[in-house]
């Protein structure tokens, strides 16, 4: 039977579900309300006791009082705030009514309801309320020795009572303190061990996206390259528009893998841009040139409008992070309008000296964007709707790197759009321009003509797809390579020959390429321990150069690479 009036009357009082610190300040109002039953029981033996019963109707309010919003707070928790001000002003009220009293004064008693006034405001409300309710019961130390009115009839304790009131205020004093020095450094521990745990699972995310990088960018490697060599080699027109189209599909799918990325470099701060010299005019040429076909297919024109003052003439910058930009922008174009046109444009605004301030400009005759919409469509995977995202797809992640990347520059993007008629994107970037000539190698085969057949070259991979693709392009360089796959292969052959290069995928079986390099160091003949190595990884963590770099190899590629880079270096070392 007490079994169940326990639990019916525990079903009154459901525990609190609110946050630490909410639960914290309620265990602090029952602790300084409890201490008023106490106080008044007090106050009600002393009435009782030594004055014919005078002053104990003053007692039963405090004791009915502080059990009665002890029983309302179990049950309505959330209320807990307004409650403690009404705890707060009572307590201001009964200093005021002892300081100004003729028989009591400013006691210890009076001292100790200061103190508990600054704590349950401080720890109970916030530091606004704290040092309101603060001050104003301190002043009633101050006022008294000004205002000369005195109530009378609060009669003093007897001194073994009056020391019990202080020893029970002085035991919430002390509690309150204990229980929330707890709770502050709880806090903060848990604050570090939460700080620990997100910085390994942020280690954990970036290794695992390193891994996804590799398995996903290797295929599309081979993917890529056999679309490119069998272009060049095709004479067929439509055949040579299908691999076009297979070569712009795969090359899209590696920028979505670059955008996944650069979301989780930009939240870990570790995206920066490059300060290298390029060529603006034949870079938004090249960007607008592989984005045509993506036109064509949706039977839209597509043109790009680039001020002629800016040919010929060279910039400071990052052009990989630029052409992210566009290609984000044209291609976010391009998806969203299905009659019309998209236009690319580029206009120089104004020099100061070698300075150049340019415009940007994609516009699209597209579905437009609403005022709403405009406001969210640079958070990270968002769109505008719903609807947009079931009828275009998409991840939603481009407009965010557009935005990150623009303000990187130095600038800010801005959106002029009309729902049903479409919209212009535009952002200005002030680039230094780059006084010392370029070599022009756009468009051309770098080096052609240059014989690399001479060049002694090993290359380490295990992908089968890759390897039949590294062999087709060798052949046309007329390149005879040795080819391993794994680490120790590479090891063993080294001992047996002497090679001039060493193409080596870090990802491999058996040896992975990191081990292999430390190995290759180590070894007794300089020749071979000195071989020159270039990388060829997947894997775009934000500091993959620095730990190629300190590995010891010489340069790298990242898959999927294009055919001229790798050319590029392999003419550089036949230079040597």
């Amino acid at each position: 039977m007490s079994g169940k009036i326990f639990q019916k009357v525990s079903a009154l009082f459901p525990p609190y579900e609110g946050t630490l610190i909410e639960k914290a300040q309620l265990r602090l109002f029952y602790l300084m309300l409890g201490a008023n039953v106490l106080k008044g029981t007090v106050y009600l033996a002393d009435a009782v006791m030594a004055h014919q019963g005078e002053g104990s109707m003053r007692a039963l309010r405090l004791i009915i009082t502080s059990l009665l919003l002890i029983a309302i707070l179990r049950r309505f928790p959330k209320i807990a705030r307004w409650g403690i001000h009404y705890a707060v002003l009572a307590t201001i009220l009964h200093i005021y009514y002892r300081v100004f009293n003729r028989d009591i004064g400013a006691d210890p008693i009076a001292l100790q309801a200061i103190f508990m006034v600054v704590i349950s405001a401080f720890y109970g409300l916030n530091k606004r309320w704290g040092a309101v309710y603060t001050v104003v019961a301190a002043l009633s130390l101050i006022l008294s020795h000004y205002i000369s009115f005195r109530w009378t009839g609060l009669h003093p304790l007897p001194q073994g009572l009056n020391d019990v009131y202080i020893v029970i205020n002085f035991l919430v004093i002390l509690i309150a303190h204990v229980y929330f020095h707890g709770v502050l450094f709880n806090t903060i521990h848990e604050k570090d061990a939460l700080n620990e745990e997100l910085a390994r699972v942020a280690d954990e995310k970036t290794s695992f996206l390193s891994t996804m990088s590799h398995e996903l960018r290797t295929p599309l490697n081979a993917v890529i390259g056999i679309a490119g060599l069998l272009t060049r080699n095709n004479q067929d027109p439509a055949q040579k528009e299908h691999l076009d189209i297979l070569k712009f599909s795969a090359e899209g799918l590696v920028r979505l893998i670059n955008d996944v990325l650069d979301v989780n470099k930009m939240e870990s701060g570790k995206l920066e841009l490059e300060s290298v010299p390029f060529n603006l005019y034949q870079l938004l040429k090249s960007v607008s040139g592989s984005m045509v076909q993506g036109a064509e297919e949706k039977s839209i024109q597509f043109a790009a409008d680039i001020d002629r003052k800016l040919e010929g003439r060279q910039f400071i910058g990052d052009p990989t992070r630029l052409s992210q930009i566009i290609y984000n922008l044209v291609g976010n174009a391009i998806k969203f309008t299905n009659f019309g046109a998209v236009t690319l444009r580029a206009n120089l605004l104004r020099q100061l000296d070698d300075q150049y301030i340019i415009r940007f400009e994609i516009e699209d005759t597209g579905i437009g964007i609403t005022k709403r919409q405009q406001e969210k469509i640079f958070d990270p995977y968002v769109q505008a709707s719903e609807t947009t995202t079931r009828n275009f797809g998409g991840t939603g992640l481009g407009l965010t790197i557009v935005k990150q990347l623009v303000l990187m520059f130095g600038s800010e993007i801005h959106i002029n759009s009309k729902p049903g008629f479409g919209t212009t994107f535009y952002f200005d970037i002030v680039f230094k321009e780059h006084l010392t000539p370029m070599s022009d190698n756009t468009g051309k085969d770098p080096e052609e003509g240059q014989d690399l057949s001479k060049l002694r070259i090993l290359l380490a991979e295990d992908h089968a797809m890759n390897i039949f693709f590294m062999r087709q392009l060798f052949k046309q360089w007329h390149i005879q390579a040795d080819i391993v796959e794994n680490g120790m292969e590479v090891i063993n052959l080294l001992k047996e020959k002497n090679y001039d290069l060493l193409l080596l995928d870090l990802h491999m079986p058996v040896m992975d390429g990191w081990e292999t390099v430390k190995n290759i160091r180590e070894m007794n003949d300089p020749e071979k321990a000195e071989i020159y190595i270039i990388a060829l990884t997947g894997s775009v963590s934000a500091d993959i150069q620095e730990r190629i770099v300190d590995a010891g190899m010489n340069d790298y590629l990242s898959k999927p690479f294009q055919m001229d880079d790798l050319k590029l270096k392999l003419l550089g070392r036949l230079a040597k």
